[in-house]
C-alpha cells in the first residue's frame, strides 16, 4: 500500500509539472541572428564586433554606457580622480561570479593587468592593449576599491572602460586562458551553456545575477530563461529565418530590404544612428594622391547627399571630417560639398586636366555606393572602377601601402576623437590605410591625451585637429550611417544601441 502511494505521488507530481508547463509557463528562449560567430569566449583576447556583442550579456565591466551613450556604474557603483594619473572605483557589494564565488577588487586588478601587460594572455599580449594603454597599473586598496594608474593624464578613461569586461581570477588561473576562452563564466546576466563553432552561442539565466545598473532599469534578473546567438552569414538567411519566427532579432538589415521587413505585421525595423564613420581612404603616398589638391578635388567630385537621399534611403548623416556629430567634441566644419566645376580645376592645377585611372577597393556590402562613386568620379575626368575583396585580403594589401582608394568605415563607440582618429590618421597605426602622417594632429592628439586633463583645453585641440584633417584630406568624408535591425513584434523592451550592443539583460519574449 506504501510503496503503490508513492508511486500515485509521482505520478501526480509529474502531471501537474506538464499541467504547469502546458498552461504558459513555456521556457521563453530568444534567438538573435548575427552575422558572424565569435572570435573567443575569453573578453581579453579580441577585436572583434559581433564578439564582443555576444560577450557582454555574459559579462560585465565597471561601468557602461546607456543606448544614449552616458557611462554610468555597472561592477563599481562610483568613481573619483585622486589625480591626473590615477582613479579610485568603489566596487558593488554582493556580487559573485556564476560560480558563486565572490567578485572582489582582485578580479579587477587582475583584469587591467592581464589587458595591459605584454603576455599576459598564454604568453601573449592582449589585442584590447590599446583601449586602456596610458593605463600601467591596478591596485586593490580593499576588496571593493581599486585604484587604477595612468603614465600620463587619462581623461577619457570612463569612457573606454565599457570595453573592459572583468574576467574571473581565481578561475582562469584554475582552468588556464584556453579553457576559459571555451568555457567561461562571468557576473552578467546570462550564463555560458555551450558554443558551437560556426552556428551558435547558447546561454541561459542567471539566477543570482546583481540586477545590473541602476541607471538601467528594471534591476533584476534577466526575464529571459534562455538565449541564443545563431550565426547567419548571409542576409538573405537572416532575414528568412526572422520572417519564419525561427530568429527574434536580426542584425544588419540593409536598406534595399528594409522596406520588405517592415511589410510584415509580425515584424518591425529599429534603426538608431551607429559610430561607424565611412569614408573614401586614399593613399597619400602615392600618385596622384601626394597632391592635396588631387584630395581635395575627391571630396568636391561625390554628392554626398545625394547618395544618402537615394541609395540610403536617407538613413545617414554627412560629416564634414571623420567625426560623428554625436561625440561631444565634434567641430561644426562645413563640409566641402558638391562642386564638379571646382573638383575639374583642382584636378587641372595638380596637372591632371586630363584625369587619371584607379579603382576603389571595397567589400561587397558597399558595392552599389563603391559604384555611384565611381560615376561620380567619372564625371570630373577621373576613370574610376571598382573591385570587391575578401576582407582578409584586402586588410593586408592595404596595410602595405599598395592599394589607391579605399572605400569602407570605422567605429567609434566610445565617441572620443582618439579612438577613430589614433588608428586612422596616426603614423603607423592599425587602421591608416591612407599612409598619413602629421606631426602637427599627433602633437594636438598628445596635448589632449597627454598632457591635460582639461576639457576645455581639450575640446579646442580636438576641434583645431578636426581643421587639420579637413585640409589635408587624406580621404573624402561621407557619412555616418544609421544601423538597421529586424525585431519580431513579440520582443519588449530592447532598443537598438549606436555602439552596436545588443543588451538582452531587460527584455522579454511575449509567448
Amino acid at each position: 500500500m506504501k510503496r503503490n502511494l508513492i508511486v500515485h505521488l509521482l505520478l501526480f507530481a509529474i502531471t501537474l509539472a506538464v499541467s504547469v508547463l502546458g498552461s504558459g509557463q513555456a521556457s521563453k528562449t530568444l534567438v538573435v541572428g548575427i552575422e558572424a560567430d565569435a572570435m573567443t569566449m575569453d573578453p581579453g583576447n579580441f577585436r572583434h564586433r559581433e564578439t564582443e556583442t555576444i560577450l557582454r550579456n555574459m559579462f560585465d565591466g565597471l561601468v557602461t554606457r546607456t543606448p544614449e551613450g552616458r557611462i554610468v556604474p555597472e561592477l563599481a557603483v562610483s568613481w573619483e580622480r585622486l589625480s591626473d594619473r590615477e582613479w579610485v572605483f568603489h566596487l558593488r557589494d554582493g556580487v559573485t561570479w556564476h560560480d558563486g564565488t565572490p567578485f572582489t577588487a582582485e578580479d579587477v586588478v587582475f583584469t587591467v593587468e592581464r589587458t595591459v601587460k605584454e603576455g599576459r594572455i598564454g604568453g601573449l599580449t592582449s589585442p584590447r592593449k590599446s583601449l586602456l594603454d596610458p593605463v600601467t597599473d591596478a591596485v586593490a586598496i580593499s576588496p571593493l576599491t581599486v585604484k587604477l594608474i595612468t603614465s600620463v593624464p587619462f581623461a577619457a578613461l570612463p569612457s573606454f572602460l565599457p570595453h573592459t569586461l572583468i574576467v574571473p581570477k581565481h578561475y582562469v588561473q584554475a582552468v588556464g586562458d584556453a579553457e576559459f576562452g571555451e568555457r567561461p563564466i562571468g557576473t552578467g546576466p546570462f550564463r555560458f551553456v555551450r558554443w558551437d563553432r560556426g552556428q551558435q552561442v547558447v546561454m541561459e539565466r542567471h539566477d543570482g545575477y546583481y540586477g545590473g545598473p541602476p541607471d538601467l532599469p528594471p534591476v533584476g534578473p534577466a526575464k529571459l530563461d534562455q538565449v541564443i546567438f545563431r550565426v547567419l552569414p548571409e542576409t538573405s538567411t537572416r532575414i528568412a529565418a526572422l520572417r519564419a519566427g525561427e530568429i527574434h532579432i536580426a542584425t544588419r538589415i540593409p536598406v534595399d530590404l528594409i522596406a520588405t521587413v517592415d511589410a510584415d505585421p509580425n515584424l518591425a525595423v529599429m534603426s538608431v544612428r551607429g559610430t561607424r564613420s565611412t569614408f573614401l581612404e586614399v593613399n597619400v603616398n602615392m600618385a596622384p594622391f601626394d597632391d592635396v589638391r588631387v584630395r581635395r578635388a575627391i571630396n568636391y567630385a561625390i554628392d554626398v547627399d545625394t547618395i544618402i537621399e537615394f541609395i540610403l534611403d536617407g538613413l545617414a548623416t554627412p560629416i564634414p571630417t571623420i567625426m560623428s556629430p554625436d561625440s561631444p567634441f565634434y567641430a561644426p566644419i562645413p563640409p566641402y560639398g558638391y562642386d564638379p566645376a571646382k573638383a575639374k580645376a583642382l584636378l587641372a592645377r595638380a596637372g591632371y586636366e586630363n584625369g587619371f585611372s584607379v579603382t576603389i577597393d571595397t567589400q561587397a556590402h558597399f558595392q552599389d555606393v563603391a559604384l555611384v562613386i565611381a560615376e561620380m568620379l567619372r564625371d570630373v575626368g577621373i576613370d574610376a572602377k571598382v573591385q570587391v575583396w575578401e576582407w582578409g585580403v584586402l586588410q593586408a594589401e592595404l596595410l602595405a601601402g599598395t592599394r589607391m582608394m579605399h572605400l569602407g568605415d570605422w567605429g567609434n563607440s566610445t565617441l572620443e576623437p582618439n579612438d577613430i582618429m589614433i588608428p586612422k590618421l596616426v603614423t603607423g597605426e592599425r587602421g591608416n590605410f591612407s599612409g598619413y602622417s602629421s606631426r602637427v594632429l599627433e602633437s594636438l592628439i598628445d596635448l589632449a591625451e597627454r598632457v591635460t586633463v582639461d576639457p576645455e583645453v581639450r575640446r579646442v585641440a580636438y576641434h583645431i585637429a578636426q581643421q587639420v584633417i579637413y585640409d589635408d584630406a587624406p580621404m573624402a568624408f561621407l557619412w555616418v550611417a544609421q544601423e538597421s535591425y529586424g525585431v519580431n513584434a513579440r520582443v519588449v523592451g530592447w532598443k537598438p544601441s549606436p555602439d552596436s550592443r545588443i543588451n538582452l539583460h531587460d527584455v522579454d519574449l511575449i509567448l
